[in-house]
């Protein structure tokens, strides 16, 4: 019986890309990695057993953290949290040598990437006779409400609060065991600080959209690639053809991205775009990598409508916000909302929306 109770695991997924280690863990290199490894296995173990007392006290717990490292360390980077990648991969070093069951891997460049892992292994963990109980990280990422959507109300699984849960996950967290880790994950997401007139400001407090003599200098030191008074002018627009919407990834001119213009459907034809649950991946980009999609691929929508569904999903911020450089990322990169004042958004505010070059 014992053997078999040592079967039993506990499962734990971490989007390393979305939900963070504590800054001071990864700035320790290797020495943090392992601190973040003890930390992360004491937090899992006192929620299990808090959960379902009745535990047994064999069980195992593998810790399965993926991310873009590539893109990762350059995140940490631009926010001054440490000076190299190095120091990174020590951080990642320590945290998978301080537990033969704490793996972090590095899932490889590309927006999606940590995403496939993670669903992959959430569904195989499903179905395994042997895995008690999932903790699952991912609060920042709409995208995983799919997976979980059609898990509602179980009592196997645990989602984790580290950045505000997405909207999308937000609906769905009251269907399931919740809690945070404090003394493990940020309880926000990185934000890039952006070089402007010699300083280092967040992008939540860029100057506003008017020219300042600050913005001119910015500009005669960065030479835009095409010809800004055109873009300014006649800023690119998203297309329909046959692949589906043909997306338009422009950035202003401290590099950051910038949504193209999109009509603006009227309030009604917002609210009944989203009461209809449509799979926004599917329906725009003429897929869905969603092995288990609770919305709808049909009736495909066109022209008109279709363009409307794009303010729709761009209602749903990208968690790479201004950093999103994904000719594929439908969500949104900056406040879509007049007269929103910031206080508790998730999109960048402030950020100068006048397009100088389309990557």
């Amino acid at each position: 019986m014992r053997n078999i109770a040592k079967l039993q695991f506990v499962a734990v997924l971490v989007d390393g890309d979305h939900m963070n280690f504590m800054d001071e863990f990864v700035r320790g290199g290797q020495k943090g990695g392992r601190s973040a490894a003890k930390a992360l296995m004491k937090a899992v173990r006192d929620h299990v057993h808090k959960a379902v007392p009745d535990t047994s006290p064999h069980i195992q717990y593998m810790v399965h953290v993926y991310a873009n490292v590539t893109g990762l360390a350059k995140t940490y980077r631009d926010t001054g949290i440490i000076s190299s990648k190095d120091v990174l991969e020590s951080f990642i070093q320590g945290f998978n040598m301080e537990n033969q069951l704490c793996d972090f891997v590095d899932a490889g460049s590309g927006k999606e990437c940590s995403d496939v892992k993670i669903r992959a292994l959430f569904e195989q963990c499903v179905v395994n006779v042997h895995c008690q109980y999932i903790i699952f990280c991912g609060s920042a990422d709409n995208g995983y409400a799919r997976v979980l959507g059609s898990h509602r109300g179980s009592r196997r699984i645990s989602l984790v609060e580290g950045p505000p849960f997405a909207s999308e996950l937000r609906d769905l967290a009251s269907e399931f065991e919740t809690t945070s880790f404090p003394e493990v994950f940020r309880s926000t997401k990185l934000t890039r600080r952006v070089s402007f007139g010699g300083a280092a400001i967040s992008p939540t407090v860029l100057p506003p959209r008017t020219p300042t003599p600050n913005y001119a200098s910015v500009a005669r030191m960065t030479p835009p690639v095409l010809n800004e008074g055109s873009l300014l002018d006649n800023p690119p627009r998203n297309t329909i053809g046959r692949d589906r919407v043909r997306l338009m990834v422009c950035k202003n001119v401290n590099g950051d991205r910038v949504d193209t213009p999109l009509r603006e459907p009227s309030k009604g034809k917002i609210e009944a775009l989203k009461s209809q649950k449509f799979c926004n991946q599917f329906q725009i980009l003429g897929e869905c990598t969603y092995r288990s999609c609770t919305y709808k691929h049909t009736p495909k929508l066109e022209g008109p409508d279709l363009l409307d569904l794009m303010v729709v999903a761009r209602l749903s911020a990208c968690p790479d916000g201004l950093q999103c450089y994904d000719e594929r990322c439908i969500s949104g990169h900056l406040c879509p909302h007049k007269t929103c004042m910031g206080k508790g958004c998730r999109f960048p505010h402030g950020v100068d929306t006048r397009i100088v070059t389309p990557l």
